[in-house]
C-alpha cells in the first residue's frame, strides 16, 4: 500500500511539474512575441522618421542617412549586428522588384527574420552578395559585348 501511495504522489508531482513547464514555455513564447511587437512598433516609428520624402517607403539613401544622423536607428541596427557597409546588401535583398524602395513593414519584418534566424541570416547575406556579384558580372559582360561589337564594325 505504501508503494502505491508513493507512486500516486510521484505521479501527481511529475504531472504538476510537466504542467508548470508547459505554462513556462507558453509564457516565454508570449514574452518573445510581446518583445517583438514592441521592437516592431519602435522600428516602424524610426522608419517614419527616416522617410525624408514621406512616401511610406524607404530608399537606400534614406537608410544610409538614418544610420549617420539618427542615433536611435544607428543603435538599433548595431544591436541587430547590421553595419552600415551591410546596409546596401540588406537593401538589395529586400528590394526584390528593384524599385529602389522598400515599405516600412517589409524592412521591419525581413530584418526581424534575419535577426531571429542566425543560420538564415548568414544564408541571406550570402545570397545578397552572390546576387550583387551576378549583377556586376552581367553589367561587365554587357559592356564587353558592346565593346566587341563596336570594335568589329
Amino acid at each position: 500500500i505504501n508503494l502505491g501511495v508513493l507512486n500516486l504522489v510521484l505521479t501527481v508531482i511529475v504531472d504538476i511539474a510537466q504542467t508548470a513547464r508547459e505554462q513556462d514555455t507558453l509564457r516565454r513564447i508570449e514574452e518573445k512575441a510581446n518583445k517583438f511587437e514592441t521592437a516592431r512598433k519602435e522600428l516602424l516609428t524610426l522608419c517614419r522618421e527616416l522617410d525624408a520624402d514621406e512616401s511610406g517607403e524607404l530608399s537606400l539613401d534614406e537608410l544610409m542617412d538614418g544610420i549617420d544622423v539618427n542615433p536611435r536607428f544607428a543603435a538599433t541596427m548595431a544591436v541587430m549586428d547590421v553595419r552600415k557597409e551591410d546596409m546596401h546588401i540588406i537593401f538589395n535583398i529586400l528590394d526584390e522588384d528593384n524599385s529602389g524602395t522598400v515599405t516600412y513593414s517589409e524592412f521591419v519584418e525581413h530584418l526581424h527574420k534575419m535577426k531571429s534566424q542566425d543560420n538564415h541570416t548568414m544564408l541571406i547575406f550570402i545570397k545578397g552578395y552572390l546576387c550583387e556579384v551576378r549583377r556586376k558580372i552581367s553589367e561587365q559582360m554587357k559592356i564587353l559585348k558592346d565593346e566587341v561589337s563596336t570594335d568589329t564594325k
